[in-house]
């Protein structure tokens, strides 16, 4: 401010001096800058309000929102079919996946639309993760940076809001940070998490990971979402998350509170209805988002796969014969990982082989910018939507069916085979049997039965087909009773030798027949 002496002026000297001074006044307001960007007021704020309180539509109807979340699943086939001493079961199961999600991720930062504050329309499109912007003139409005320490100063006053303003707001806030809290000792706490699955197809993949596919539409994610259907290679993903800080709108008191001055009932009327009901951004989270995929052509069960890619990626600590067979596994993967946010960079790097933790491996790509710092503030990777009628959180849901055919391969289980006798000589018998998978044939031990009217047990090797049961009776030397062809045993066989034959009640032949195992 500067002060004007009136001393020893003459009359014209005092009247300039009383222009200057005037001048001076004016050009003072002048260059203050603007007032404040007030809202719309009065008589025409309550009709906004009115009419926006008087719109019917149901945003669960809207977007979907699935009533009872989960997933449900049922048999609709089962078979199985043995081959070579291998029984090879196979099982199609029915699933439905219902999701409903609150905040939305987002796989590509650059495009601008969605920022904290932002006026969006809520229909359908939001589903799609790319809700259409709604133009009109802003009043002003504050947001919360949510920095340990930050205070006050963290409350960003944003007087003509557009993507420009808050962007250049948010910087100011954390320059102030990271120059007056982050020396104090101030740290930014890791709030991280991930979800991991095994694909069958992409909808499913994205549900489970907790995401819409639709929202990596046009990214540098969508290839890693995609998926087709192959014997040879199956696909196991992660999806993780950390969020650096979140950054929320203070709620407005009323609807009108958002709109500029200029605006009237009649541009309201004209922008939104019941079909497209206004709602803003609540929040955004910033951080980052990695998508690690996995290719491979492992047999392994999908748990083994989600397994095996928690621990390239995540860095589980597992025993050694566990960690021998994820890294088997990994030999035989490529990993393709995707990452928005290590220093505020989208990054695509192809890994393979089982060396995770070296440079350039999993593990190294994972952990590189896993900290908050000036140079690696991170990207928007997630925002939340609340309807401005009322402020209730715009969810939106998401189902899927879809068909898995899991089969699995074992050696077949023989059931036992059972011999008693009623006759006063020895009996045995025995298998002869093809070993699992070949054409080799082998014979089993005899079994002796040297008791009467007592069954004695045996059965083939697990995996062994083609099988005949052998059986033969002393006289002198072993001979032969007969034979029976089983192939594979699945119930339990019982058996007989008897006198069928007597001449002067001397026994003169004996048989085997099939009995009741009773």
């Amino acid at each position: 401010m500067k002060t004007i002496n009136f001393k020893n002026m003459n009359g014209m000297s005092l009247t300039l001096a009383i222009l200057l001074f005037a001048l001076s006044s004016c050009s003072k307001d002048t260059i203050d800058g603007p007032e404040k960007n007030g809202g719309v007021s009065g008589v025409e704020a309550d009709s906004i309000n009115a009419y926006i309180a008087r719109l019917s539509y149901d945003p669960d109807a809207l977007l979907n929102v699935q009533s009872t979340p989960g997933s449900e699943s049922r048999v609709v086939s089962n078979n199985s079919n043995n081959s070579l001493g291998n029984v090879t079961e196979c099982k199609t199961n029915e699933y439905n996946i219902r999701s409903n999600f609150e905040d939305v991720a987002i796989f590509d930062p650059t495009l601008g639309v969605i920022y904290p504050g932002a006026l969006v329309i809520g229909n359908d499109q939001m589903l799609d993760g790319a809700p259409q912007p709604l133009q009109i003139a802003r009043a002003g409005m504050k947001l919360r940076l949510d920095l340990p320490g930050i205070g006050d100063k963290g409350t960003l006053e944003i007087n003509d809001p557009d993507y420009g303003t808050v962007q250049t707001a948010l910087d100011e806030g954390l320059e102030y940070w990271n120059s007056e809290i982050a020396p104090q000792g101030y740290e930014i706490a890791s709030n991280a998490y991930y979800e991991s699955t095994t694909a069958y197809t992409s909808q499913q993949m994205s549900l489970d990971l907790g995401v819409g596919v639709e929202w990596a539409s046009g990214s540098s994610f969508e290839s890693q979402f995609s998926y087709s259907s192959s014997s040879q290679k199956r696909v196991a993903a992660i999806l993780y998350r950390q969020v650096f800080y979140e950054v929320t709108m203070v709620t407005p008191d009323s609807p009108a509170d958002v709109f500029g001055s200029t605006v009237d009932l009649n541009r309201v009327k004209s922008l939104m209805n019941s079909d497209s009901p206004p709602a803003y951004v609540s929040s955004v989270q910033y951080g980052r988002i990695i998508m690690v995929r996995m290719e491979t052509t492992s047999t392994e069960t999908s748990v083994e796969l989600d397994a095996a890619l928690e621990y390239a990626s995540i860095g589980k600590d597992v025993n050694a014969e566990v960690e021998a067979k994820y890294k088997s596994i990994l030999e035989q993967s490529t990993i393709n990982v995707v990452t928005i946010g290590g220093n505020a960079e989208v990054a695509s790097r192809v890994i393979t082989g089982s060396d995770v933790a070296s440079s350039g491996g999993l593990n190294y790509v994972i952990n590189e910018g896993a900290l908050y710092s000036r140079d690696n503030p991170g990207a928007p990777i997630a925002y939340t939507i609340k309807y401005l009628k009322d402020n209730r959180i715009a969810k939106m849901g998401y189902n899927t069916d879809y068909r898995l055919e899991e089969c699995q391969t074992y050696a077949y289980v023989h059931k036992n085979a059972r011999l008693r006798k009623t006759i006063g000589v020895d009996v045995r018998f025995r298998f002869s049997y093809k070993k699992r998978g070949t054409q080799t044939t082998e014979e089993t031990d005899w079994k002796k039965v040297d008791e009467k009217n007592i069954f004695f047990n045996l059965s083939p090797p697990n995996g062994a087909h083609d099988v005949h049961i052998q059986f033969q009776y002393w006289d002198l030397v072993w001979k032969t009773m007969g034979e029976f062809d089983l192939n594979y045993i699945n119930s339990e066989k019982c058996y007989e030798a008897y006198c069928s034959k007597t001449f002067l009640g001397i026994c003169t032949e004996y048989t085997i027949q099939s009995v009741s195992c009773n």
